[in-house]
């Protein structure tokens, strides 16, 4: 009798994750593992892979069969189009808002307005991936963006964690590649992606991530725990707080410790090397600086309190450090955030987070005003 009961509870439970299963297919309901490891880069999204993105919004996010967030592209473009190729890490992915109104769609739409009268349109390629540093970003342009002949490179930098993440002294991050400087040159440090405790570790995580993207039903619960952990870690948080996290007072000064000095010194060389191989692929290269979540508040007393916090003085120094390396390296910088800043007060409206959480990624108010921005400024750059 015993085993009876037992037997009609395992076949009810799994009638019931079958039914769970169907149900949650048919609604489009999915929360995958995006990302697979790579044996260049560190970790890339799976190709071809779709779902909902819920960390910061809902999003419906769909990877492309070349590994980004994008629709495909064919390799030959048209002679009446100007192509462009947008690389940065999640700022630049915008996963928290839908494809369209990322700051790059919104930039093709603008950038094709202003070269109408031209015979002329844009097409904006997106070759971003969350977490990646500048290091993978010049990667990517290498190994991945040559084929599509873009006639302008257009790099993302998130000032916020860009320079640490250049930095293994700092950043430490054990599956990222990263350079070093060795005579002035750089060096490509990636012997522990090509290890086989390496292969091993990537074939067990296609494994592990298949069979979890194969169960909904496992997904929505690993959801629903990330999201009651993502409150609790933020609830109690001042607003100061949430506009300075994850965020170092390092960033905001000239570098006294030889991490951060080092840190600048391979951001700026990566910075020089990508411009340089998009003037062999005979792409423009433009380099702009995002917005970080305290630089752009419209509260100017918050501003005030959170530089005072973090013992800074000026929290546009990377912007303009890099602002000044464009210039002396003979390319064009964009600065968003001092811009931005501006507008949010002047409207009142904050470009990042959310209501419940006043720091993070852009929201679709950052990505539009950022768009439009920058659509305007390599309007006036490509004259």
């Amino acid at each position: 009798m015993k085993l009876n009961n037992v037997l009609l509870l395992v076949v009810s439970l799994m009638l019931s994750l079958l039914a769970a299963e169907i149900g949650l297919r048919i609604g489009g309901i999915a929360y995958p593992e995006f990302n697979r490891l790579d044996p260049l880069l560190g970790w890339s999204p799976r190709p071809g892979i779709e779902g909902i993105y819920a960390i910061e919004g809902r999003t419906h996010i769909s990877i492309n069969s070349e590994g980004f967030r994008d629709i495909d592209h064919a390799r030959d473009k048209a002679g009446h189009v100007l192509r462009v190729a947008v690389l940065g890490d999640s700022f630049a992915e915008g996963r928290e808002v839908a494809l369209k109104a990322t700051f790059w769609k919104v930039m093709e739409n603008g950038l094709s307005a202003c070269l109408r009268p031209e015979g002329m349109s844009a097409e904006v390629l997106g070759f971003a991936v969350n977490g990646y540093g500048t290091a993978q970003q010049v990667l990517v342009l290498e190994h991945r963006v040559e084929k599509y002949a873009p006639d302008v490179v257009l790099l993302a930098a998130f000032t916020g964690n860009d320079i640490a993440n250049n930095s293994r002294a700092i950043d430490g991050h054990p599956g990222r590649p990263y350079f070093r400087l060795e005579s002035g040159l750089l060096r490509l440090e990636n012997e522990h992606l090509r290890t086989a405790s390496f292969r091993m570790k990537r074939l067990w995580t296609d494994i592990k991530h298949g069979a979890f993207n194969a169960l909904r039903s496992v997904q929505v619960m690993r959801q629903a725990y990330s999201a009651m952990k993502a409150r609790l870690k933020y609830r109690d948080l001042s607003v100061a707080d949430q506009l300075t996290a994850g965020l170092s007072g390092k960033l905001y000064r000239a570098p006294e410790d030889e991490a951060w000095q080092n840190a600048w010194a391979i951001t700026e060389a990566l910075m020089a090397r990508a411009a340089e191989s998009s003037r062999k692929m005979g792409a423009r290269f433009v380099l702009t600086t995002l917005s970080n979540p305290i630089q752009v508040t419209p509260d100017l007393d918050l501003r005030v309190t959170a530089a005072q916090e973090l013992g800074v003085d000026d929290l546009l120094y990377p912007d303009r450090r890099l602002a000044s390396f464009g210039r002396n390296s003979g390319f064009e910088v964009i600065a968003l955030a001092e811009r931005l800043a501006a507008r949010a007060v002047g409207v009142s409206v904050r470009f990042h987070g959310r209501e419940s959480f006043a720091g993070g990624h852009w929201n679709e108010n950052g990505h539009r005003v950022a768009g439009e921005i920058l659509a305007q400024e390599l309007c006036d750059i490509l004259r």
